[in-house]
Order: C-alpha cells, then sequence, then structure tokens
C-alpha cells in the first residue's frame, strides 16, 4: 500500500464476492466434525463397521456464535438459521442484519456451541482467541476459521486441541498464519483438527464474479469514474 500510494496506483477489491462460498463451506466443515464424517469414513475404507461411542447431535440442537457480522457472517447466519441452528453474534461495526448480538466476545465465546470467524486481520483482531478466550467456550464446542490465521493463536489452539479435559473438542482451520511456501502449523496430525488449504472462497461462481467485479473496477477508474468502486486506503 506505501509503494502505491507513493505512485498513485489504485488499489481496489471485491468485498462479498465469495460470500456464498465462506458461508457454504463454514457449514461444510461444522457438519463434518459434528457428524464425525472424516472418522466414518476412514472406517468403511478399512471394512470397520464401528457404532459411535454415543448419539452425535442434531443441527438445531446447537448454537452458532458469529465473530463477525460483514457480508459472510450474515450469509452463514441465514443459512444456519435457515437448517434450524440457534444463532448469535458479534461484531464491533455490524452490517445490519436481525442476527441477536451477544453482549460480549466472551458471551458469545461462552454460550455458543460452534464459533465461526469471519472478520479481518487487523492489529485489533491479531491473536484476538488466544488461551484465555478458548478457555472459555463451552464444553464439547467447535471453533472454525475461514477468516484469517493470524485471528487464531494457532499454538494455543493445538495444545487446547491436544488436552483431554479441555472444553474444545474439535476445530477446522481453512486459513493459518504462514501459508504456501511457508505453510508449517503447530495443528498438522492432530486428529481433531480438520485442515484445509485456504480453499473456502473457490467456487466457480466465486471466482467469476471477482474476475467481473476486477475487470468493472479497472474499466471505471480508467474512465474517472470512481464512484462506487471500493478503493482500499490503509
Amino acid at each position: 500500500m506505501p509503494a502505491a500510494a507513493r505512485h498513485g496506483v489504485a488499489v481496489t477489491h471485491t468485498p462479498g464476492s465469495n460470500a456464498n462460498a465462506v458461508a457454504e463451506f463454514a457449514l461444510a466443515q461444522r457438519l463434518a466434525l459434528t457428524r464425525d464424517l472424516e472418522v466414518h469414513n476412514e472406517a468403511s475404507h478399512q471394512g470397520r463397521w464401528p457404532s459411535p461411542a454415543a448419539p452425535t447431535v442434531e443441527l438445531s440442537e446447537l448454537t452458532l456464535g458469529i465473530v463477525g457480522l460483514g457480508r459472510i457472517g450474515l450469509t452463514l447466519a441465514g443459512r444456519a438459521a435457515a437448517l434450524g441452528m440457534g444463532v448469535q453474534g458479534f461484531s464491533r461495526n455490524p452490517a445490519g442484519g436481525s442476527v441477536p448480538l451477544a453482549r460480549s466476545l466472551t458471551t458469545l465465546l461462552t454460550t455458543s456451541d460452534v464459533v465461526s470467524l469471519h472478520l479481518p486481520l487487523t492489529p485489533r483482531t491479531r491473536g484476538m482467541i488466544g488461551r484465555a478466550e478458548l478457555a472459555l467456550m463451552r464444553q464439547g464446542s467447535i471453533l472454525l476459521n475461514t477468516a484469517r490465521g493470524g485471528i487464531v493463536d494457532e499454538q494455543a489452539l493445538a495444545d487446547a486441541l491436544r488436552d483431554p479435559v479441555h472444553p474444545l473438542a474439535a476445530a477446522a482451520v481453512d486459513t493459518f498464519e504462514h501459508e504456501h511456501a511457508a505453510f508449517a502449523s503447530p495443528l498438522f496430525g492432530l486428529p481433531n483438527a480438520l485442515l484445509t488449504p485456504h480453499v473456502a472462497g473457490m467456487t466457480r461462481n466465486a471466482m467469476a464474479t471477482a474476475a467481473l467485479r476486477c475487470a468493472d473496477h479497472i474499466a471505471a477508474l480508467l474512465a474517472d469514474r470512481p464512484d462506487g468502486v471500493p478503493v482500499v486506503t490503509a
């Protein structure tokens, strides 16, 4: 951004283009973990027919807490509610909608069975979910992160998932502190960590929408018609 500013280069982006894709992915994460799909898939491929140690819960028995109520968070809230889940949210700057708001992050963490993160990585949100916050979560709860890796202390999350008496039962992580060539995480190898390589927003529709919006923004800026074009300023 400083280099772009020095050279007078506008920087634009496509907010919301992947909202549906990421919201659907978060739903898939939650279903995979609450219904133990990976465990059952592995057992079936090995020819085993185990009975669950305990009956699993249905979505209607769970409360979803959404941290960040922008386009993705609100889209997820609507889909989760349609599936019968109780939904609540926490956001310092809610974008509107009818999602019931928790009084604080602490309240949301202590009253949600599934917590899904949907907010940008900023100095205020870096390390937002650490040891203290994880310890507040409900017994048997699940954490989902399709936002940015730096929001969660990965070492604290890994330690929580290794601890058999910790209230956090599982986590699904699509974004990491270090990715691509530098990809590394203390979550590697943990059976109760569902890891994916930052693919939540990669659907045909989301990528086509983003590409078309990019072209529209470039055309508008080159024609000196900046109104409505989201330009990054910081």
